[in-house]
């Protein structure tokens, strides 16, 4: 027999050796699903776990500490509070009885973003499950699980995950309910549905994209709008759930209103442009800018995106009628709450185009990544896709964990706080600084602001002012009697000299730390 029979014969063998492997682990998953269905879910949630808490101690930044520091009041305070600011109130509700149970450190905070991860890893195990069963649901949440953007945000005391969370949870709902919709006892699955479009809309004005997907959804469902009309009892109980949900969130809507005009006022988010949507494909890919993505990475995304263009193709032209059925709605969750966001962020409206105000639809397109690499038929496609997906992730984990916060607050502070004497007053340059140095004040070494200094243009700022948390009043009463005091401002831009403080100019420095993103002086009168 030649060299190249055996070969021949090599590979045909290990192949049909792969083929028997995977048919038996097939197999063993189809006959215990009840178990598959319990440790896949802990699996993902291990990876997730792993992932997410190797930078919940790093420095927070001003969105994370604009958080912490609301919940420092009480629930009514924290309304009025929210309401003068962009968001709804639930996350902060949440946060804040998070807080009372394990407490105020930067950990303890931003694990409440990691366990609403992880009961959205739940959900959308089961969901897959229901729609395409085991195999599918197996690989999509070890994908979710990977997928970058979704662990950067596990690590972030903000509101994504709980987000994400309700819309995997409602969406699961809603197929029980469209399951069961010529059935009396569906109608609890409708209302819950509501309870949760409420809590969505309460939580994140963005979820409402979520839930334009889902009427879609619904439309595709029935096949078409004219059917839901004509079935008169189905119309019916889909406007009294929307309405359900409507009236759930009537306290807020008066507020609702008043924001959407502030932020179309004029906000912080740039307009879209070629280079925005380049870093917000790079994002969902990467969690990273699309200058900084390059050479293997850029090349691994491009070859992701075309093998799964390719397996979409692929399988609207093989695939049964049910799974295209549910691969359509799968789309439709990634596809729609996309497509409006950019529609509504194009002139002459304001642009809140912002990535992470959908992370549901990112996490979902992870899990279709899952679905459709195993909807392949195709041997060698499924393989390369799953593989380049695996390949992406690495580089994205690796973006994500090796990333530099945006606060670096907390780098200068540690610094100063291992010579500052006790009680040794820190002074913050300007709100920025202050609102992410209070999180580490303590009695030892406590942290103020000069309300002067502050201009409370933004809604955001309103906590400072009605909390006043060592927030002076009058820079000269608190500056008699202390001999020395340091001094917290952004380090100037190279070849430039720190700006003195005008209150400053009479003392002298004594010490000086420089790191690159900040600088603290100590001033005393000695």
């Amino acid at each position: 027999m030649s060299d190249k029979r055996k070969v021949k014969e090599i590979l045909k063998k290990t192949a049909k050796q792969k083929k028997k492997v995977a048919v038996g682990l097939s197999k063993k998953m189809d006959k215990n699903q009840r178990l598959f269905s319990i440790l896949v879910p802990i699996f993902a949630g291990v990876l997730f776990l792993i992932f997410s808490i190797l930078n919940l101690s790093s420095s927070i930044w001003f969105d994370e500490s604009y958080s912490a520091y609301l919940i420092r009041g009480d629930f009514g305070q924290i309304w009025d509070m929210t309401a003068q600011d962009v968001h709804p109130p639930l996350f902060y509700f949440a946060l804040k009885i998070w807080s009372s149970i394990f407490g105020t450190s930067d950990v303890a905070l931003r694990f409440m973003s990691v366990f609403f991860g992880l009961i959205a890893i739940v959900f959308i195990f089961h969901l897959v499950k229901k729609w395409f069963g085991m195999r599918a649901a197996s690989l999509s949440t070890i994908f979710v699980a990977i997928s970058p953007m979704f662990i950067r945000f596990g690590q972030e005391m903000r509101m994504y995950t709980m987000v994400l969370a309700i819309a995997a949870i409602a969406t699961y709902v809603l197929t029980l309910a469209l399951e069961k919709a010529a059935d009396k006892r569906g109608r609890k699955y409708w209302a819950i549905y509501a309870i949760l479009i409420s809590a969505g809309m309460w939580t994140h004005y963005f979820s409402a994209f979520m839930w334009l997907a889902h009427v879609v959804m619904i439309v595709v469902h029935f096949g078409g709008i004219k059917k839901i009309i004509d079935n008169k009892k189905l119309f019916r109980t889909i406007i009294f759930t929307y309405a359900f949900a409507v009236l759930l969130y009537l306290p807020w809507i008066p507020r609702f209103f008043t924001q959407i005009g502030s932020v179309q006022g004029g906000f912080w988010i740039p307009p879209i442009s070629f280079s925005s949507m380049a870093d917000f494909f790079t994002s969902v890919l990467f969690f990273n800018k699309a200058q900084e993505v390059t050479g293997w990475g850029f090349a691994f995304g491009v070859t992701l995106v075309v093998f799964f263009i390719l397996a979409l193709i692929t399988i609207f032209r093989k695939a049964s009628a049910k799974n295209k059925k549910y691969v359509k709605c799968a789309s439709i969750l990634v596809v729609v709450p996309f497509l409006i966001m950019t529609i509504l962020s194009l002139p002459p409206l304001t642009s809140t185009f912002v990535d992470r105000y959908i992370l549901y639809s990112i996490v979902a397109l992870w899990a279709l990544f899952g679905i459709v690499a195993v909807l392949l038929k195709s041997g060698l496609l499924k393989n390369l896709l799953i593989v380049t997906v695996f390949i992406v992730a690495s580089f994205g984990v690796v973006f994500v964990e090796n990333r530099e916060p945006r606060g670096y607050v907390k780098e200068i502070l540690a610094e100063t706080f291992v010579v500052a004497e006790a009680g040794e007053p820190i002074i913050a340059d300007g709100v920025w600084i202050y609102y992410d140095g209070i999180f580490y004040s303590s009695d030892e070494h406590p942290i103020y602001l000069f309300d002067e200094d502050v201009n409370y243009e933004y809604g955001s700022l309103e906590p400072i002012r009605n909390y006043h948390y060592n927030v002076v009043d009058s820079k000269e009463d608190f500056l008699k009697d202390k001999k020395s005091v340091w001094f917290v401002t952004d380090t100037p831009a190279a070849g430039s000299r720190v700006k003195i403080p005008e209150w400053a100019e009479e003392m002298r420095v004594v010490s000086e730390i420089s790191l690159d993103h900040h600088i603290a002086l100590r001033f005393t009168t000695e």
